[in-house]
């Protein structure tokens, strides 16, 4: 067995592995939102949900990005015959933990002027000094997650995020049972937060140790690299910085603005909550949900893309990157087109098992299928772009999305209601992904093909769906309930696509792709 077939059966394991971990995860976290929504209403998961977001924000800002920077550096060493990662590691941690704790100390001493006297939650202000000493341990541990991506061992950052997902949803189911309701929600979040964060750093921090005792007594490599120097390490992670800045600056001015527009078009704060956490907790939630996949997908693809990127041979590299993005649009368009035919044909009754209160939820995911193509290939694409080094255009381009998002939700959203928030997402996601497909094949050499990666796929979906439909019929599933009609039109759609998918698994670039020698 030569080395390309060995190294393609990494790539595909390591992403099922990743996809396996994922979907565990969102699926408890999606059952916690059902189960809140039951219990407190969706005016407070909406609530939990902001929460979520300005939280979100202060980690990004204090983070910098740092497990991209970390993981495209350490593969890009790695294509150089770099063995001794010491350097770019010390640079890495340097880096993030002045800006964490920069961050944390500006978070701890503005705590009571955000919470007390701008918000007039003395709670608020409690919380944020909680997230302030978590900013450490997660900026420290996202730098230890994106070298062990680099260097291809992801069963370290997944057993890491297994640590913290436990830790930080058991101490705030146990916070929320012990308070006895969600009046308590900042602290008991922060502190889930904190908790989660903590334990993971213990655990990525022991597995680093071992780590590092190995590399630093390795040989180091003669072969420049763009990161030798503190000026060169900062000139290079900037704009990766930059563009999460941008990214979360953007995307929490947009999650702020939609509940203030539906307040403004229900006039009602109990309405405009219940919308925003419908929306946010149990819509985009079920949207993403599938995507898991490509999640993994993208997560190899970033050292992949950076490795064939360091190639010297100019059509080498270009030959390199023309086959990874072909395997990627392959497996990509195929399995999100299969997904939106999902959602199309039971969009319907996937929301009305999982709010059968509000229609609204049936309805939205439904509209919202056409769409999720692109919401899909965005991750594939922005591993891609990262890991070409095409950081800049990303930046410019997210500006972009959020700019035509935040626009549309402030022109429709306050008019319409609703679904003024599916028309910002259509304009957002068929826009950007364009653009971010032009210059990813640009960039690769790749042509587009669209037999191959739009029309092959929709043929496909299609038959799976009307296998399913079939099987529905047969089986009488939808005189036995909904959940028994998901579950058979989902499972026959699913075998059949399963099936038919490995027509593809020759033509995949991903078949092909080897270290640059």
């Amino acid at each position: 067995m030569n080395v390309e077939n060995v190294y393609t059966k990494q790539i595909a394991r390591d992403t099922v592995k990743m996809t396996l971990l994922s979907l565990a995860m969102q699926t408890a976290a999606m059952l916690f939102n059902v189960v809140l929504s039951k219990r407190a209403g969706t005016a407070a998961v909406g609530l939990m949900s902001l929460i979520f977001t300005l939280f979100s924000f202060i980690m990004v800002l204090a983070n910098g990005n740092i497990m991209t920077s970390a993981s495209r550096f350490v593969s890009e060493a790695r294509g150089a015959g770099h063995c001794n990662f010491t350097k770019i590691m010390r640079y890495s941690l340097t880096f993030s933990m002045c800006l964490s704790v920069g961050f944390g100390v500006i978070s701890f001493m503005s705590a009571e002027l955000i919470g007390e006297r701008l918000l007039k939650s003395g709670e608020l202000s409690a919380a944020i000094r909680l997230i302030s000493l978590s900013l450490p341990f997660a900026s420290a541990g996202s730098c230890i997650k994106g070298y062990f991506h680099g260097i291809r061992r992801v069963e370290m950052p997944m057993r890491g995020d297994l640590i913290e997902f436990a830790v930080k949803w058991l101490c705030l189911f146990g916070g929320l049972l012990f308070f006895g309701g969600t009046d308590f929600f900042y602290t008991v979040t922060a502190a889930s937060i904190l908790a989660g964060e903590f334990a993971s750093f213990i655990y990525y921090g022991a597995m680093f140790r071992r780590e590092y005792v190995v590399f630093r007594t390795a040989p180091i490599c003669t072969v420049p690299l763009l990161t030798d120097t503190p000026r060169s390490y900062l000139r290079s992670t900037f704009p990766i910085l930059l563009s999460g800045y941008v990214q979360m600056l953007l995307s929490t001015a947009n999650e702020l603005l939609v509940p203030a527009a539906l307040l403004k078009y229900s006039l009602s704060t109990e309405d405009a909550l219940s919308s925003y956490g419908m929306f946010e907790a149990i819509i985009m939630p079920a949207v993403f949900f599938p995507s898991a996949v490509l999640t993994s997908l993208s997560g190899v693809m970033i050292p992949e893309a950076a490795l064939a990127n360091r190639c010297e041979d100019e059509k080498k590299r270009r030959s390199r990157l023309a086959q990874l993005t072909d395997g990627a649009f392959t497996k990509a368009f195929s399995y999100s087109v299969f997904i939106a035919a999902l959602f199309f044909f039971c969009g319907n009754e996937a929301g009305r098992l999982l709010c059968p209160s509000d229609p609204t939820v049936s309805r939205a995911l439904v509209i919202l299928a056409p769409v999720i193509p692109f919401i899909y290939l965005e991750i594939v694409l922005e591993g891609l772009l990262k890991g070409m080094g095409r950081q800049n255009f990303s930046t410019v381009n997210s500006f972009c999305e959020y700019a035509v998002r935040i626009a549309c939700v402030i022109i429709f959203v306050g008019r319409i209601g609703f679904d003024g928030i599916l028309i910002s997402y259509y304009a957002s996601n068929v826009l950007s992904n364009i653009a971010r497909m032009i210059v990813v094949c640009r960039e690769s050499g790749l042509r587009f093909s669209p037999m191959r990666y739009v029309f092959s796929p929709l043929a496909r979906a299609l038959l799976c769906c009307i296998v399913g439909r079939l099987a529905v019929m047969i089986t009488h599933a939808a005189h036995s309930g909904v959940l028994a009609y998901v579950m058979i039109f989902v499972l026959a759609s699913s075998a059949v696509f399963v099936i038919m998918f490995p027509s593809d698994r020759k033509k995949s670039a991903c078949d092909t792709v080897s270290f640059c020698e």
